[in-house]
């Protein structure tokens, strides 16, 4: 009797902890999405301060005012993360028998849309803008902390842009549509029950952006995007509960919020001959991400309020583009993305680590009109260690692949 008297006063607790982080690894710090672009990927992810990519309409609309007339892009990128937890408790998990996640190839889209005429240009940019999955083998020692995550933040970015001599200003709106799934299993002392919960919502936010011909050879570029406060309902489904917890985990409506952070971005692109030198520096204000709260519909769910604490965080990327041939084009490149999370909310939900990586990749002119693109990155996640008090006592390392394949076309206006 004593023993389930003590389960059902660690119930709220042991649904805290099975249900409270969001994910949150990605290709940029915290849950970021940075490459848009396959040419930009291949250049280290360098975006900002170009201006005859389609993907300008995401990285900086202002560049898409230069009277080209029609250009578009459609970019498809396979992301496979390989993410290793080693317990720090021998207890728990003997820390020489790590934990590999599950083999899992996530494909973000991005399409980019524009069209410049005289000094005018209007652009629209569609696809996965934040997101990630990360799914733990089956039974894990860490799975009443996390079985499977997944993040998709698709948007949507129509922009308009002006050009006033060497300057070029442009302004949009964004929409955000985010969609979240969580599955972690539960601890019921004499028995084990999962947890799944589905939550979806949208909402929108604001864009600028500025490029400037500094001089014949040398670009600069400056871009905005507002923050995005995104409300999420959705369902809590609770399985294989014993009759002594029904009441407290019944299936049931869920809430939350998911806020997307204000993000900023300097870029600078260098032209000599065929040979072009770029760099971006980016500042994410992931200090948005302060606490996680989950409301339950049933009073006698415990409702969530788990600190997160996340701080702002910066990534520098450098790459270099060149022109083989009238038709083929090599890029190269490097970057660093710092992490959001600190150790103290580490979680193996989310376990966000500074990345640093090397890139390559390709363009062929088909046809006057049309160009194929390649690209690939590897990025090195570099190892922490969670301190947090309500989570598993792990280290984490891994590697993330990246490969990018896209055609874009170009039509100049008659």
């Amino acid at each position: 009797m004593s023993r389930c008297l003590g389960a059902r006063a660690a119930l709220p607790l042991a649904l805290a902890l099975a249900i409270a982080s969001l994910p949150s690894l990605a290709r940029a710090a915290g849950f970021e999405l940075a490459d848009q672009s396959v040419v930009a990927a291949g250049a280290g992810g360098t975006g900002t301060a170009r201006q005859s990519d389609p993907a300008a309409a995401w990285y900086n609309p202002a560049a898409q005012a230069d009277g080209a007339g029609f250009r578009g892009s459609a970019a498809l990128i396979l992301a496979i993360p390989r993410i290793t937890a080693k317990s720090t408790q021998d207890a728990l998990a003997p820390s020489d028998q790590p934990t590999t996640n599950d083999l899992n190839v996530a494909t973000p889209f991005a399409l980019n849309l524009g069209y410049a005429w005289g000094r005018w240009a209007v652009g629209l940019y569609a696809g996965t803008s934040h997101g990630v999955t990360v799914d733990w083998p089956a039974g894990w020692w860490g799975r009443f902390d996390i079985v499977s995550s997944s993040l998709r933040v698709v948007r949507m970015a129509p922009s308009a842009a002006v050009r006033i001599g060497h300057l070029r200003l442009g302004v949009g709106v964004h929409v955000d549509y985010a969609s979240m799934e969580l599955k972690r299993a539960l601890d019921f002392v004499d028995s084990e029950g999962s947890s799944h919960l589905r939550l979806g919502g949208i909402s929108a936010g604001a864009d600028a952006s500025l490029w400037m011909e500094a001089t014949p050879t040398l670009a600069l570029g400056l871009t905005y995007q507002s923050r995005t406060v995104i409300d999420l309902h959705g369902d809590a489904d609770f399985s294989n509960v014993p009759d002594s917890f029904a009441g407290h985990a019944p299936d049931q409506h869920v809430s939350s919020s998911l806020t997307l952070p204000d993000r900023f971005a300097l870029g600078v692109a260098h032209q000599r001959g065929r040979l072009a030198l770029f760099a971006d520096v980016t500042v994410t204000l992931w200090s948005v991400r302060e606490t996680l709260k989950l409301d339950f519909e049933n009073p006698n769910t415990p409702d969530v309020v788990e600190p997160q604490r996340w701080r702002e965080s910066f990534s520098v990327h450098g790459g270099v583009e060149g022109a083989v041939s009238e038709r083929i084009h090599l890029r190269g490149g490097a970057f660093y993305d710092h992490q959001a999370a600190p150790a103290d909310t580490l979680a193996a939900s989310g376990p966000d680590m500074a990345r640093i990586g090397l890139t390559v990749g390709g363009s062929v002119q088909l046809h006057r009109t049309l160009a194929a693109d390649i690209s690939y990155s590897l990025a090195f996640l570099l190892p922490r260690e969670s301190t947090s008090p309500d989570a598993i006592p792990a280290a984490y390392s891994g590697q993330v692949h990246m490969i990018g394949v896209a055609f874009r076309a170009a039509n100049p206006p008659c």
